[in-house]
């Protein structure tokens, strides 16, 4: 996902914090995998096999044997790669093992010095395990945007729907934050417009087509494209199968009043950004209420700075080695600028998220994906430069072992 220059200059005016320092509830073991060598991680999945699959902003894929600790680059992807340009998110294909697809969303290279080209494809992987190669020849583009160059935000999550078989896509805004005023109350502000594809998620068929119960299709001057709209920096989306839940983490504005949060996605949302943040409260005021927009599933306040790059519901695998019961059915989140990740229990009755509390504190780099692993861990990409490789950026996972 893209990295704002906001929260990276957080990152960087903090002191490095030695991995070893990284506190954990007792019984709990943060385990590296791999380093550096796997230069600026932004987003990691689990390929059907059980290898760990991980993308890298400067346009690189790998794939990671998690028994092992094995790597081998699968391929590159021609991308721009600074600013917020780069490599940003990958899903496969729920029929992976059969057809080998596996979805990308990068930065295209352009010619036009103003503009930043969005691009998702669809890939073949030729090759299984460690001879697993990236064709780059295969490449199908399923949808293109622009972005204007002076702007933040790119987005770039994928969650490739397992049941509904559709694709789901996330936007950055791509607001300047200096312009956040004259944004406010422009109900044609990209991250509200029914006409841009920016500040939404979403939502393909496999093949690019749109979705025909899609819930703007049919909506005069509307892109038929869009599921949810009114988001600022939306980061990973996850997909809970019990509850068919679709997972949203994104950031909130940059004022110490405002808030991070983790969104349910339903058709045709809006999540109320740039116009509201937080429980209603509008932007221009920080006051006022505006009516007709929901409250976030679950937030949290900005105060000294925050990122929320991740969420799952935590689920116990049916082998490996499952977190004690208190964490079943719970959500965790992941913060980037807090370099932490914290748990929050969820009520499966009121199907919301009570108080959070500490879990994982003071790692080097900050976690920018979380996934939970077929063994029952979670595992992190950890960002540790500032739009460049660094010796933080890390591959971990945390285990349960009493």
């Amino acid at each position: 996902m893209a990295l704002t220059g906001a929260c990276l200059a957080a990152l960087a005016s903090t002191p490095p914090v030695n991995a070893a320092q990284v506190t954990l509830p007792s019984g709990f073991v943060r385990e590296p995998l791999a380093g550096s060598e796997l230069a600026e991680p932004v987003n990691l999945e689990f390929a059907p096999d059980g290898a760990l699959w991980i993308c890298g902003r400067q346009g690189n894929l790998w794939r990671l044997n998690t028994t092992t600790k094995a790597s081998h680059q699968v391929g590159h992807i021609d991308t721009q790669t600074s600013g917020d340009r780069g490599l940003h998110g990958f899903a496969f294909h729920p029929d992976f093992p059969q057809n080998h697809q596996v979805f990308v969303f990068y930065n295209a290279p352009t010619n036009a010095p103003s503009k930043l080209l969005s691009r998702i494809s669809r890939f073949t992987i030729t090759g299984d395990g460690v001879d697993a190669k990236l064709d780059p020849g295969s490449e199908i583009r399923l949808l293109e945007f622009a972005f204007n160059d002076y702007g933040q935000h790119v987005g770039g999550a994928l969650l490739a729907h397992p049941r509904d078989r559709t694709l789901y896509i996330s936007t950055g805004d791509n607001n300047e934050i200096g312009r956040l005023k004259e944004y406010c109350n422009d109900p044609e502000n990209q991250a509200q417009s029914l006409h841009d594809l920016r500040g939404k998620v979403l939502r393909l068929g496999f093949d690019g087509t749109i979705p025909q119960d899609n819930p703007f299709v049919g909506t005069a001057g509307a892109r038929g494209e869009i599921y949810t709209r009114g988001h600022r920096q939306p980061w990973q989306l996850s997909y809970d199968a019990p509850t068919g839940w679709i997972l949203l983490a994104e950031n909130g504005g940059d004022q110490l009043d405002d808030h991070d949060e983790v969104n349910r996605l339903s058709p045709g949302l809006n999540c109320g950004w740039p116009r509201v943040f937080a429980d209603g409260k509008e932007t221009l005021t920080r006051t006022n209420h505006v009516a007709g927009f929901p409250t976030p599933w679950f937030s949290y306040l900005r105060n000294t700075g925050a990122s929320a790059t991740g969420a799952l519901i935590y689920r116990p695998p049916a082998a490996g080695r499952a977190f004690p019961k208190k964490f079943h059915g719970g959500l965790f989140y992941s913060d980037y600028n807090r370099k932490s990740v914290r748990f929050a229990p969820v009520d499966p009755a009121a199907e919301h998220p009570g108080k959070s509390e500490p879990f994982a504190q003071n790692f080097a780099g900050g976690p920018v994906a979380l996934r939970e692993g077929p063994d029952g861990a979670l595992y992190l990409a950890e960002y540790g430069g500032w739009f460049q490789a660094h010796t933080n950026d890390t591959l971990s996972r945390i285990v349960w072992k009493p």
